[in-house]
């Protein structure tokens, strides 16, 4: 199966697109354009190495009984999604709300933070960017604290960004579900920290948005 993030864990919410041939569901659009279709869903637990299992399946055409079985070997690609349609004021607020920082300073459309593992400014106003100004100015904060310069990217808020270098990989922020439908604490876990993710989504959290980090240290 090749795929275009982590492997997925039960519960979470998924596009697939697949090849069209014996054993896929069939092709709701009715085209067959290139041999490929795709599916939105939430992956089950009954999924085994071979067969990739979706219920809550959109659309709905797409599945008889409100789940469908794709072979592994037919998936081109798993594409993992936050448990619900999320608008970017919220990736910031839930970012924002992830570390309780003692200091903090709103700069260039960052907040910079002391706090956090690690510590790290993050995007905190739409249209923030990661340019020369806000590099220059994170750096020298960050220095003047005696900390590295780090910056949290959740996904979407600042496209393009490449300053810098890479820090670890890509990370999952977790809000945990509420029996009344709303959101309550906020965990950030490696994406490749499978037994944590597993552990945490059976005890109630859900993907809100995923995470990297870059190092601006010179």
């Amino acid at each position: 199966m090749t795929t275009t993030t982590d492997q997925p864990f039960a519960g979470d919410r998924v596009v697939v697109r697949y090849r069209l041939a014996d054993g896929a569901p069939g092709d709701w659009r009715g085209s067959g354009e290139h041999g490929l279709s795709d599916v939105t869903g939430i992956v089950d637990a009954r999924s085994t190495p071979d067969a990739l299992v979706l219920t809550r399946v959109a659309p709905a055409a797409a599945a008889s009984d409100d789940a469908v079985t794709i072979p592994v070997d037919l998936v081109t690609s798993v594409r993992l999604l936050s448990y619900r349609a999320v608008r970017n004021s919220e990736i910031r607020d839930v970012a924002a709300r992830a570390v309780d920082a003692a200091e903090t300073e709103d700069l260039l459309g960052w907040r910079l933070r002391t706090e956090g593992s690690p510590a790290a400014a993050l995007p905190a106003v739409l249209g923030a960017r990661l340019d020369e100004p806000a590099v220059d100015a994170i750096r020298a904060w960050y220095a003047a604290h005696g900390l590295p310069a780090i910056v949290e990217l959740p996904e979407r808020l600042v496209p393009g960004a490449d300053a810098g270098r890479p820090l670890g990989g890509e990370y999952h922020r977790l809000v945990r579900l509420l029996p009344d439908g709303t959101e309550g604490d906020i965990v950030t876990v490696a994406a490749a920290d499978r037994d944590r993710g597993a552990a945490l989504r059976a005890e109630g959290f859900a993907l809100h948005h995923r995470v990297t980090y870059r190092d601006l240290g010179d």
